[in-house]
């Protein structure tokens, strides 16, 4: 079969809609969003369904916790996008952006100190839908662990949670690939979720206003020094001058 001529700013617009490209053919792979790795019985049932009706029949799961559907033709997508949202479910996760963040499974676990699953959903609604539409100098990932244990790894993400003590210790500056940091904790033990809510929205407003495109938030922290960026994200200036980061 003749490959269909997709050119690279339709390829740049789908991706940025979360199809990637299946490499040598005219199929691309839908990355699914599930929020925290979670999907209900009856969500799986209509991924089959509709990975068999304009998919290749097949559902992978990423070490991110969304799920992929590869083998999705050029010509089916818009099709394949209308069912999966009368299924309730949609596609993203890639960008200049934040990401989906992934929590390990917290409290049913044995080690689990900290109920990873709400926290985690709220920080998809707080930061990953609220600042859909907030362009970043790079990809901004978050991850919640449940204990010491590191399972779900909250030190190698930009900002990563992790259960602690009967609270939460936070880490700064981590990422995996290519090139890897391992991020450090803050100098600091905090009990009150709504204060490492702060602390990520924080986070990200500094990495709007202080980051340079195409740096990671672990190279901004490098540049600028941890000491510095750990006092920024203590104050409470970067919540007063939202409006004008957000808007500049």
């Amino acid at each position: 079969m003749e490959k269909t001529a997709i050119s690279t700013d339709e390829m740049n617009r789908l991706k940025g809609l979360g199809f990637l490209n299946n490499k040598g053919t005219d199929c691309f792979s839908a990355r699914i969003i599930t929020g925290n790795g979670r999907v209900t019985s009856e969500q799986l049932r209509k991924l089959a369904d509709i990975a068999d009706q304009y998919g290749a029949g097949t559902v992978v799961c990423t070490t991110r916790l969304t799920v992929e559907m590869p083998g999705i033709p050029y010509e089916k997508i818009q099709d394949f996008s209308n069912a999966l949202t009368e299924a309730g479910m949609e596609t993203g996760g890639t960008g200049p952006k934040v990401r989906p963040v992934v929590s390990c499974k917290g409290t049913t676990c044995k080690f689990g100190q900290i109920d990873t699953y709400a926290i985690s959903e709220e920080i998809h609604e707080r930061f990953y839908k609220g600042y859909h539409n907030v362009t970043l100098p790079h990809k901004f990932k978050i991850a919640v662990g449940g204990c010491p244990n590191n399972c779900v790894k909250p030190n190698l993400n930009d900002v990563g949670i992790m259960g602690w003590r009967g609270g939460y210790k936070i880490f700064l500056g981590g990422r995996w690939g290519r090139q890897h940091a391992i991020a450090r904790p803050m100098d600091r033990h905090f009990t009150d979720k709504e204060e490492v809510m702060q602390i990520i929205e924080k986070a990200i407003l500094l990495f709007r206003d202080r980051g340079e495109k195409g740096e990671r938030f672990s190279q901004m922290i490098e540049r600028i020094g941890f000491e510095a960026v750990e006092k920024m994200l203590l104050s409470d200036d970067l919540l007063v001058r939202k409006t004008e980061i957000l808007q500049a």
